[in-house]
């Protein structure tokens, strides 16, 4: 860190923004490797746990959030508090593991990093979801994740920092290319929709699935870093704009054709027939793989699809939402060695 803290920062931008030390946690996260090209004008230091940064410009240093000063020595942490100005906090665990073990990353792990934020008097752009707020009084064990930023939302304004708390829906690749640093829950859904492997599934099709593309995301996260901006949270969902769950089921099944690769339609059925009827009659002849498929989809998709409404929404420059999925089909599909069967069919 001595080349933050003894030499100059980079001169200002032409736009007029300063150049500020960043503190960055989750940088080799989805988020956090779609946020880093945008805050090329900053001195920015990752902390990561197991992954060493290599990119040029990039200051690396070893930690982690569930550990005492963040797992740094008492001398490293006193010069990294000396000199950012700073931090995104976007490290999380995002797994459906056990929920102690999820508390210890995304709950400890921010009061770990509010310590810091006001050892250092920095600002804090901390990282939730939308869907924290869902979870906060639903003790279903999909929802542990969302609990746990709940949690660590009130540790935030409880702290009495200068403050910012994001919360983006789900986040799929960029809105253009496609391009995600790895697969989600969510290409794990559309998968098994493009193969044919969810025939049923037991929600009303006009819920609404919201997610938003990564480069969207990173924009608006790092528009925040100046300073300037006196909101102390910011949706970042699809909002109004939101796709039904119908619709992104039809959307996958057309791609699905364009690739050669025609499926049947996925049927939705009523979940209360689901439980009554297609469980206990139909769900033992379904395949065994295909069965535990549509079971553990059901379990952790059913209280991310909004059966309220649409989510308070702040991005004004949202892409168009069917655009942004077939971009992430096209890549799931180049990336997943999901094939066309015909040679001269290409995905356009």
């Amino acid at each position: 860190m001595r080349h933050i803290e003894g030499g100059p920062r980079p001169p200002d931008p032409p736009s007029g923004k300063p150049s500020l030390n960043v503190l960055l946690t989750g940088a080799t996260g989805v988020l956090g490797r779609a946020l880093l090209p945008k805050l090329t004008m900053h001195n920015v230091i990752c902390l990561t746990h197991t992954t060493e940064m290599s990119e040029p410009g990039l200051k690396s240093l070893h930690g982690d959030v569930r550990l005492p000063r963040l797992g740094l020595s008492r001398g490293e942490f006193k010069e990294l508090s000396s000199v950012i100005d700073v931090i995104v906090h976007a490290a999380a665990d995002t797994s459906f593991g056990a929920e102690s073990a999820l508390v210890e990353t995304n709950v400890a792990g921010t009061a770990r990093i509010v310590e810091l934020a006001q050892e250092s008097d920095a600002r804090l752009v901390y990282v939730s979801t939308a869907f924290s707020g869902v979870g906060a009084d639903d003790d279903s064990p999909a929802l542990a994740y969302a609990r746990t930023k709940a949690h660590a939302e009130e540790l935030v304004r409880a702290s009495g920092l200068r403050a910012v708390i994001v919360r983006p829906s789900i986040i799929v690749g960029d809105s253009r290319t496609g391009h995600i640093a790895r697969h989600q829950g969510f290409h794990k859904l559309l998968g098994a929709m493009m193969r044919g492997q969810l025939p049923l599934v037991p929600l009303d099709p006009s819920r609404l699935l919201d997610f938003v593309p990564q480069d969207v995301v990173a924009k608006h996260i790092a528009d925040l870093l100046d300073g300037t901006s006196n909101r102390t949270d910011l949706w970042l969902t699809a909002g109004t704009h939101a796709l039904e769950l119908g619709s992104v089921a039809a959307e996958i099944h057309a791609a699905a054709g364009e690739l050669g690769r025609p499926i049947a339609p996925v049927r939705f059925v009523d979940a209360d027939l689901y439980e009554r009827l297609v469980v206990p009659v139909f769900l033992e002849a379904i395949p065994v793989r295909t069965r535990r498929l549509m079971t553990t989809l059901a379990e952790q998709l059913t209280p991310y699809v909004s059966a309220h409404g649409p989510f308070p929404s702040d991005m004004g420059d949202l892409p168009d939402q069917a655009l942004t999925l077939r971009a992430t089909v096209r890549r799931w599909a180049q990336t997943s060695g999901y094939e066309s069967r015909d040679a001269s069919v290409a995905v356009r």
